[in-house]
């Protein structure tokens, strides 16, 4: 197995400050279009009652709330979900 030899093992993205809106036929996409490189703590989430989660990243240069699962897939978004899973069980 590989392993680090120096460095600190981190994840990061680059994602474009964009949030598609649909709506009465017009299909849009909203944001100031900065490019923002975000990190595994800088995405906020919440579970709603039935279990489904919500990932979301606030834009530093607009403050729009941006949904990154569209530009970043679910790999990271499941990491974070079992990171805090493992931190309940151990805590």
């Amino acid at each position: 197995m590989a392993k680090i030899v120096q460095g600190e093992q981190k994840w990061s993205a680059v994602i474009r400050c964009a949030h598609p809106v649909c709506g009465i036929g017009l299909n849009r996409v909203d944001g100031c279009f900065s490019l923002i490189r975000i990190e595994l703590k800088d995405i906020q989430h919440s579970t709603d009652w039935e279990g489904d989660t919500t990932f979301w990243v606030d834009c530093p240069a607009c403050g729009q709330k941006l949904y990154p699962e569209w530009q970043i897939g679910n790999g990271p978004l499941n990491v974070i979900l079992s990171k805090e899973n493992n931190a309940r069980r151990t805590a």
